[in-house]
């Protein structure tokens, strides 16, 4: 099960972002941020495919069209390797450890 949790402006992503999570969550989009969020933090992403890329790239375009950035960070290795295989560096950043 796919969840986002809300925390001060950051949203902790957790679960599959599977095609069939997008699927699910795809008419539930604009109420799934905070006003206040700032940061997907996305190290409970258990899995995901290009949808769940998809999804989170709209997420920051939705975010951008209001005038607000969001920026991605965490994402565990599994996500890193399609961040690598699309060439997304630009759209995630580092944490400091």
């Amino acid at each position: 099960m796919l969840s986002f949790n809300q925390e001060e402006g950051v949203c902790r992503v957790s679960g599959e972002l599977s095609q069939a999570a997008v699927v699910q969550l795809w008419p539930k989009l604009d109420g799934l941020l905070s006003q206040t969020s700032e940061r997907l933090d996305l190290s409970g992403i258990v899995y995901s495919d290009s949808a769940g890329v998809a999804l989170l790239l709209h997420l920051v375009a939705q975010q951008k069209a209001q005038g607000k950035t969001l920026a991605l960070c965490c994402p565990p290795e599994q996500l890193k390797k399609l961040i690598d295989l699309y060439d997304l560096q630009d759209f995630f950043i580092e944490e400091a450890k």
